[in-house]
């Protein structure tokens, strides 16, 4: 009995241990955490974490892994570019209780857009209230994008808008069709800035 226990104790426990740790390391690749987008992304542009090795020879594991669970990033360069944000300019999560601005100039590109997904990546409904494209919106005189991200799309009538619904969200950002030197120069890559609306209007003032 004796042994049996001390069996139990020197082989059992150790293995389910690990088990555990191991589950608990690997679950934080399978949706978006601050740990995931430290580890998955390759180039960090201000908040924005982009991912340019996805299908290619030596791709980080950890990003084949996150690709496999979340299926947000599946194409391969040349043909896309992904960064995803979780944060504002002050690298505070992005909350549903808020509305942000985000203004930038476009990427050199055939295509671009933003998408907000939920927290855990899920699409959020209307799913057309999400997305913000280069047909869809105007650009200013200067050439940049300024896009409302807001919990009701009725407070900004006649201007650049999408909704995350009142969630907690991310932004997925698309460039299709990208100009081959940003692949080349990887932090040329134009980002938005992204602020709370009250922040920014203080700032404008």
């Amino acid at each position: 009995m004796m042994q049996n226990q001390g069996l139990l104790k020197n082989t059992m426990i150790p293995i389910f241990g690990g088990i555990l740790l191991s589950f608990m390391f690997f679950y934080q690749f399978t949706h978006t955490t601050p740990l995931a987008q430290k580890i998955l992304g390759d180039v960090h542009i201000n908040q924005w974490i982009s991912h340019f090795d996805q299908s290619m020879e030596g791709q980080n594991p950890w990003l084949r892994n996150y690709i496999a669970f979340t299926g947000l990033v599946g194409s391969i360069r040349p043909e896309i570019i992904y960064l995803e944000a979780m944060y504002d300019d002050n690298q505070t999560p992005l909350l549903g209780n808020q509305d942000y601005i985000l203004k930038g100039t476009p990427p050199d590109c055939r295509y671009w857009s933003f998408v907000v997904y939920d927290f855990n990546n899920r699409r959020i409904e209307p799913y057309e209230e999400t997305i913000a494209s280069f047909h869809r919106i105007e650009l200013d005189e200067n050439g940049q994008y300024e896009i409302i991200i807001t919990d009701d799309l009725r407070k900004y009538p006649d201007q650049n808008a999408i909704s995350h619904a009142g969630n907690d969200f991310n932004i997925i950002m698309r460039i299709y069709g990208p100009k081959l030197s940003y692949y080349k120069n990887k932090s040329s890559v134009p980002v938005g800035s992204i602020l709370p609306s009250k922040e920014y209007v203080e700032l404008d003032n």
